[in-house]
């Protein structure tokens, strides 16, 4: 599965593979070895790639500091990224139905059916690739189904949210 993460201003397509204790990660096609360990906290993690160590602290869901640098990073399935580019905008008529971006674990649900929220208010947070991603409401509306609960796991493209 390929990823387009946005590491601050810059797009980079990447793509992981699965290869013993850690995996073999392509960065814009230039194939690398990563290994990720935990150091005391799931947000703060010893990332080695190819022989060198890196310190990795996540901060938040959009930024991270490596070796005391901060950046902001965002990460989208690249499929989900160009099915959205494709697509109509957004009416502000009828049904929204809100997707996982990638496959990930549901580790909070703010809303519930019959709640009411604004363009940009969270809805739930979907953990995945050791981040964290508050998918939020893409338009005023009524939450009419909530179709995820906390400690659910989900596949990129699954619905977890109906705004009507």
């Amino acid at each position: 599965m390929a990823y387009i993460a946005k590491v601050d201003d810059k797009e980079f397509k990447v793509e992981l593979e699965k290869e013993g204790n850690g995996f073999k990660v392509y960065i814009d096609n230039k194939p690398m070895k990563a290994t990720v360990v935990e150091v005391g906290s799931n947000s703060h993690l010893s990332l080695i790639v190819d022989n060198k160590s890196y310190d990795v602290i996540i901060e938040d869901e959009n930024t991270i500091s490596v070796d005391g640098e901060r950046f902001k990073v965002s990460v989208e399935d690249e499929q989900v990224q160009a099915l959205t580019k494709l697509k109509p905008e957004i009416t502000h008529v009828g049904e929204v139905k809100v997707t996982a971006p990638m496959p990930g674990l549901v580790i909070e649900v703010g809303v519930k059916p019959g709640d009411t929220v604004k363009a940009g208010s969270g809805l739930l947070i979907v953990e995945a690739m050791k981040m964290q991603n508050e998918m939020k409401a893409p338009r005023d509306g009524l939450v009419k189904q909530v179709l995820v609960k906390q400690g659910m796991t989900v596949n990129g493209g699954d619905t977890l949210v109906i705004i009507e």
